[in-house]
């Protein structure tokens, strides 16, 4: 059975925002605060959003929910807001004040050499007491804090390609009614599974010989927003290992975890997007991109154990 595709069409409380056609409205039938957003022309990022929210149930990782949507026949994803009645969702960027106050916390700009992966396990770190994993999530095994729990979602990007982890793409909950502080749910996942790679890319790095045009190579080059202490992009595998490389213990039990998923279940995730918003090389390519990066990540164990 095929993902639903919902009709927006009874909604109020319209607030556009940002770049891409996209904006928040009170769902009447769900009776909750909803953003609708449209992928851009040409790309997969709508199914991309739906598809790697389901892969993240399937490891039980906090993520934000996405449903496929139309609103005046234009296609699109619907995902209620995580942030509770009264609350406040606080970004990275807004965030990293803490641990470096000269942060250019106002910029609009999501990529800056400012943006270093050591401060952001330096405020985790500093943090870590203070603010609690996201709500409703069952702690497991060595994951009690942010910092291990950031370190989770920085195997999922690199798992399903994520190249989009910018500060601004977590941050804080603050609950106001509980006075309770969270870590954000993973959200935004719309780089991811490389949707954005074009049809003649995809046939020709599925079929290539040439090893520098491979889905391999298109995996090992992914890089994150993040940067090191010498002023270089960050690769998506190294900012796990990083974090990983002070937490060994959870990220042995999260790899565990990846590598437990059966293809069976992955799969089946794609087989039940509408055949209309993907096509079989994007899904051939997703999932040779998921199950390259799935073993790079259980390669690192041998530098963690």
């Amino acid at each position: 059975m095929y993902y639903k595709i919902y009709e927006i069409s009874d909604y109020e409380n319209l607030e556009q925002l940002g770049t891409k056609e996209k904006f928040w409205y009170q769902d009447r039938h769900l009776n909750q605060k909803t953003l609708f957003k449209i992928g851009r022309p040409g790309t997969g990022e709508n199914w991309a959003e739906k598809a790697t929210s389901e892969l993240a149930k399937l490891l039980s990782i906090p993520c934000a929910s996405y449903s496929f949507a139309r609103w005046n026949g234009k296609s699109g994803v619907a995902s209620g807001t995580f942030v509770p009645d009264g609350g406040t969702l606080i970004h990275g960027n807004e965030l990293l004040a803490f641990v470096d106050n000269t942060y250019p916390t106002e910029t609009n700009v999501l990529r800056i050499p400012e943006y270093k992966i050591n401060n952001v396990f330096k405020l985790f770190e500093e943090h870590g007491k203070a603010i609690e994993l996201p709500i409703n999530y069952q702690p497991e095994p060595y994951t009690s804090k942010i910092g291990d729990m950031f370190l989770v979602y920085l195997m999922f990007d690199c798992w399903i390609a994520n190249s989009d982890r910018h500060h601004q793409n977590w941050g804080y909950i603050i609950d106001y009614k509980s006075n309770h502080y969270h870590l954000a749910p993973t959200y935004d996942h719309a780089s991811g599974l490389g949707c954005r790679t074009s049809k003649d890319e995809i046939e020709g790095r599925l079929s290539s010989r040439d090893m520098r045009f491979t889905v391999q190579a298109f995996a090992n080059k992914a890089k994150t927003p993040f940067y090191n202490a010498t002023g270089a992009r960050v690769k998506t595998l190294d900012a796990f290992l990083f974090f990983a490389k002070s937490l060994p213990n959870t990220a042995i039990h999260w790899l565990e975890k990846l590598e437990s998923l059966s293809n069976i279940s992955i799969e089946e995730i794609f087989n039940r997007i509408p055949p209309e918003l993907i096509s079989d090389q994007s899904i051939a390519f997703a999932l040779k991109l998921l199950e390259e990066n799935k073993k790079r990540l259980l390669e690192t164990r041998k530098v963690l154990v």
